[in-house]
């Protein structure tokens, strides 16, 4: 019997495993249909990101402090005009083109005080593919960021199946493999893909931890998985808040069972924050950037628009839209039927929650929605925040560091 059982348990692994390997060959066929589609320079803030690592390629040993040459500037508006991107951004083509980034100050703002770690992991990339020339550097840094993307299914999944089964982490999976504007973040030239994958990887141990497994390895991940976020970009600010109260509950579920397991797990914590702290002062011109970077969201400057109740419906549904579908340079909407329909679903989903009977639900199911509602939530007031509340407009892909959970 126990070998028939045994036997059961390996078919049913496999027939997951096997589903979840179509889920991630779907999501790859979306991608590199994406980049036969798409344009160079047609996620936002391309060219820039871009520049800074291109730079960093040409030089003998990596130089942060150095961030703009303005001839490598010259040739990416050259090949950006080649590609028709003020047509994109329904612009006239300016004649003479730009020399430098400077020269277009509405659409593109220079790298200058933006966290490290993007640059230098996408710089050894290129080394590693032996890219070259402008666009072979271009493609090869999409490359890299469909295999981070690829990556961040995989957490979510991962992160799923702890909390909630095979067939709840196959759904999350296949959602978030067909979903549009993460299929176009995901080809992305910039940082963002590095921090969903980081945001991702916070999901996955964050699900390890509340149902109880590796509890000192997983607060360990968390932390590093936070400490690379924060020097990646800005927008990983709220995923402190989540590694600090995950680990704070781990920590204090521990307590009431197994007093001296919690002691190692605050050990952890605390060793894992001081390895952080020693690494980041060997670098201490990076620390000062990302502080100077990180400041500029606490100004709450408080404009008169960011009151008005006009611009919080243009928040809102901007927020919202462009996290489901906006593509270009927010420049290509999808349809309004299609967004409308999208909101409409969002709103059952979320009176689904509202009006479950939560008494009747598996604890661990609950424990998961819990979870999951707690990173989307902060992540949401993170934006509210640093954003709204000085009065700028919020992009969707803002909030895919926590798209698995959401």
């Amino acid at each position: 019997m126990s070998v028939l059982v045994r036997l059961r348990q390996f078919i049913a692994t496999h027939a997951i495993c096997t589903a979840f390997a179509g889920v991630l060959l779907v999501f790859l066929f979306r991608l590199l249909l994406a980049v036969a589609v798409v344009p160079p320079w047609q996620n936002p803030d391309e060219p820039q990101h871009f520049a800074f690592v291109r730079l960093l390629s040409r030089q003998a040993t990596l130089d942060l402090s150095s961030r703009r040459e303005d001839a490598i500037e010259g040739e990416i508006l050259q090949s950006m005009a080649e590609y028709g991107w003020w047509l994109h951004y329904n612009e006239p083509v300016p004649s003479p083109l730009p020399a430098t980034f400077f020269d277009v100050p509405a659409h593109l703002s220079v790298v200058t005080i933006f966290p490290p770690v993007y640059y230098v992991t996408a710089v050894y990339w290129l080394k590693a593919a032996g890219a070259v020339e402008l666009l072979d550097q271009y493609y090869a840094l999409r490359w890299l960021s469909i295999a981070l993307s690829l990556l961040t299914l995989c957490c979510i999944w991962a992160g799923a199946r702890a909390l909630f089964g095979d067939r709840v982490a196959l759904g999350t999976a296949a959602l978030v493999a067909l979903h549009p504007q993460f299929a176009l973040v995901s080809i992305a030239v910039n940082a963002d893909v590095l921090v969903n994958l980081l945001g991702a990887v916070v999901w996955w141990q964050a699900a390890r931890l509340v149902t109880g497994r590796t509890a000192v390895v997983s607060v360990v991940a968390m932390i590093g998985a936070t400490a690379l976020a924060a020097f990646t970009k800005r927008s990983s600010a709220p995923l402190v808040g989540i590694t600090g109260l995950v680990c704070a509950y781990a920590v204090g579920q521990l307590a009431v069972r197994r007093r001296q397991r919690a002691l190692t797990l605050a050990a952890a914590i605390g060793a894992a924050i001081v390895v952080v702290a020693a690494v980041a002062l060997l670098v201490p011109q990076e620390v000062e950037r990302v502080a100077s970077y990180w400041s500029r969201l606490l100004r709450f400057s408080r404009l008169a628009r960011g009151w008005d109740l006009r611009f919080l419906l243009r928040f809102a549904t901007g927020l919202f839209d462009s996290a489901w579908l906006m593509a270009g340079w927010l420049r290509y909407p999808a349809p309004f039927a299609w967004l409308l329909s999208a909101r409409l679903l969002v709103l059952v989903a979320v009176l689904g929650l509202l009006f479950t009977r939560w008494r009747e639900v598996e604890p661990g199911w609950v424990r998961g929605v819990q979870l999951a509602t707690a990173f989307a939530t902060t992540y949401l007031g993170g934006i509210v925040v640093g954003l709204y509340l000085n009065a700028f407009g919020a992009q969707g892909r803002f909030l895919f560091p926590v798209i698995g959970p959401w």
